[in-house]
């Protein structure tokens, strides 16, 4: 059973108030008086809890993330970049998961309001965030978006460099003679259409016709790594090396590269001979398969970083966050060439 303050004033003769200015370091009291006190502390086993102390002060020095889907590890590094940030200010992350489900998106954000966060950050599953206009309408808070572009709520917004990064890739498969490129994405949203433009510029700069049939996305389901492996993009894979003449695929996620390389390998096909290969997201294990797969590397660690910044700035300062001009930033992308094209 959880001691009381209470409890630890009856101990040490004192009242609740020198209890509390001897923990929260708030007044002097006489070296006597403190150590009777910090002895009945730990006679009883007694934890401040940091959270409600927070909350009697007006903050609970709590930042919420709320993630469109946790199973993604470029989350889990946007993720980092967030905590590392948020550390240097004495700020805590607290993190939910929506599975991609915009109800479960809404309640992750009803929680973490009753939770007393003193700002969020979110990973968006849709587009459509008008909802947060009456979430917070009488609870205003510093509000960023990272990784996708919300509409019908205005506020900074932390993006990669999605349509030059895609232009880049797919232009360097067309340098290299490719015609016939296909472009493969886990789910259609604001981040994917971007990268689809810039495949659709690279093609249409080249004069080579974008073909409907070559553009194809997975589910906006949340699975598994594993379950990719077979997935919807597997199948589309599969359709589009058997029945279509393309000779390069470009991978616009690492959750889409999973089905594609899997069918690559399952298929028996070389790579680049037989089919060359880019993908959106430089992830960890890229250099271990032979030929090494080129890649459009983000860097979400720097993208949490970014986000938890301008999170704390408008907590810190002591203008009104709400007098704040919003801002979009880009996070550069970076093409790696390796032996996959």
């Amino acid at each position: 059973m959880k001691s009381s303050i209470k409890e630890v004033a009856h101990l040490a003769g004192v009242s609740i108030a020198t209890v509390s200015y001897v923990l929260n370091g708030t007044k002097k009291v006489r070296p006597e008086t403190e150590k009777r006190v910090l002895d009945s502390v730990r006679k009883l086993n007694y934890h401040v809890n940091p959270l409600a102390r927070n909350l009697r002060k007006g903050e609970s020095k709590l930042i919420g993330f709320v993630v469109s889907d946790f199973s993604n590890y470029f989350f889990q590094e946007i993720a980092l970049g967030i905590e590392k940030q948020l550390a240097k200010s004495g700020y805590r992350l607290l993190l939910m998961d929506s599975k991609e489900q915009k109800e479960t998106e809404v309640d992750n954000i009803k929680n973490m309001l009753a939770g007393a966060v003193d700002a969020l950050i979110i990973a968006p599953t849709s587009e459509d965030s008008s909802f947060l206009r009456l979430l917070l309408a009488n609870n205003p808070m510093p509000v960023v978006f990272v990784d996708r572009r919300p509409e019908g709520y205005e506020t900074d917004t932390v993006l990669a460099t999605n349509e030059t990064g895609a232009y880049d890739a797919v232009k360097t498969l067309i340098d290299k003679g490719h015609t016939q490129i296909a472009f493969l994405g886990s789910r259609l949203d604001s981040t994917m259409q971007e990268r689809l433009n810039g495949y659709r510029r690279a093609l249409e700069e080249s004069s080579i016709p974008v073909n409907a049939n070559y553009i194809r996305f997975g589910s906006h389901e949340s699975v598994s790594q594993r379950s990719l492996r077979h997935g919807i993009v597997y199948h589309h894979t599969f359709d589009l090396i058997s029945n279509y003449d393309i000779t390069a695929i470009f991978s616009a996620n690492n959750l889409a590269t999973v089905g594609v390389y899997s069918c690559i390998k399952e298929t028996n096909l070389k790579v680049p001979q037989d089919i060359a290969f880019i993908t959106f997201d430089d992830s960890f294990w890229l250099t271990m398969t032979t030929p090494a797969i080129a890649a459009v590397a983000q860097n979400p660690e720097e993208m949490g970083k970014v986000a938890a910044n301008l999170a704390l700035e408008k907590l810190l300062d002591s203008q009104s966050f709400e007098e704040y001009s919003f801002q979009e930033i880009r996070i550069s992308t970076q093409f790696i060439l390796r032996g996959s094209i």
